[in-house]
């Protein structure tokens, strides 16, 4: 893989900038042509390096995110990027979605020149908000959609239908729609199930009902999920993968559907899902 190969960078993390100039360094070395977004290369003081995001997806081969998952994450949602093979490299602590941490960046890096790595899809969700019968937005999530009320409002009613049936009218505090990806981040606080990433499905997570029998439910890709908003106050709103909001009003129905995009990791690591989940389940235990 020889190409240009791109990097994409969160530039509030400390690191950004000198792990840039390294990786840059090795890449050049590879004699293998790289490719920056324009806010970047002048951080770098290298504006020849510096396109539009659309050229940077459109000529790139893969992409490094080079930050956490949260930066994966906002990368991913982006119009120019879907389906264009990301390499996730973690400035912080081991994440769920990056590959690597920075030292060992190096000899990931080499094995994707070499073409010796292996391209993980995951599923994406598409959410679309439809006021008075017409529709009023659309977005992509990789992790999850969420319906939830202000921080002082008082809770909604959500009116739930998977695909033609109805399911019930949940009094909450809102409701987490994910992707096998998403099960182990905000659904999980919220009481949902972990999921393989490979699986193709749904998950249905209430934020605090006020019903005893309100479960997660499972629910097949192939459905579509439409929640309908019953409130007296105008405080909601609909958070994609927890970085994007959309404002929501009474009567408002958001469809979240299994999207006709998805978003490829690229891996190389020899660790499985299951020992990234038992090592952070071991983080938080202690």
């Amino acid at each position: 893989m020889r190409v240009p190969i791109g990097i994409m960078a969160n530039l509030d993390k400390s690191a950004t900038i000198d792990v840039t100039r390294e990786i840059l360094g090795y890449l050049n070395e590879l004699n293998v042509e790289v490719m920056l977004p324009v806010n970047l290369a002048a951080q770098m003081e290298r504006e020849d390096l510096g396109f539009s995001e659309q050229e940077l997806a459109q000529e790139s081969s893969a992409i490094i995110v080079l930050g956490g998952d949260g930066t994966l994450l906002s990368v991913a949602r982006r119009w120019p990027f879907w389906g264009v093979p990301m390499f996730g490299v973690n400035l912080g602590h081991l994440g769920f979605l990056t590959e690597v941490e920075e030292d060992g960046s190096k000899d990931a890096i080499y094995n994707i020149v070499k073409n010796e790595f292996r391209l993980q899809e995951r599923m994406m969700l598409k959410a679309t908000v439809s006021r008075n019968g017409m529709q009023v937005s659309e977005a992509f999530a990789l992790n999850d959609c969420v319906i939830t009320k202000g921080a002082f409002a008082r809770m909604i009613r959500l009116e739930v239908h998977i695909g033609r049936s109805y399911l019930e009218t949940f009094p909450a505090d809102g409701v987490i729609i994910a992707t096998p990806t998403g099960s182990t981040a905000y659904s999980l606080s919220a009481g949902g199930p972990i999921v393989d990433p490979s699986m193709q499905l749904m998950l249905l997570t209430l934020i605090c009902p006020h019903m005893l029998q309100a479960r997660p439910v499972v629910i097949s890709a192939r459905e579509k999920i439409r929640v309908k908003l019953h409130s007296v106050h105008e405080d909601m709103v609909l958070t994609l993968d927890g970085q994007e909001g959309i404002r929501l009003y009474p009567g408002d129905e958001i469809v979240v559907e299994k999207a006709d995009i998805v978003t490829r990791l690229i891996k190389i690591a020899p660790r499985s899902f299951y020992d990234v989940l038992r090592r952070k389940m071991a983080e938080t235990t202690g």
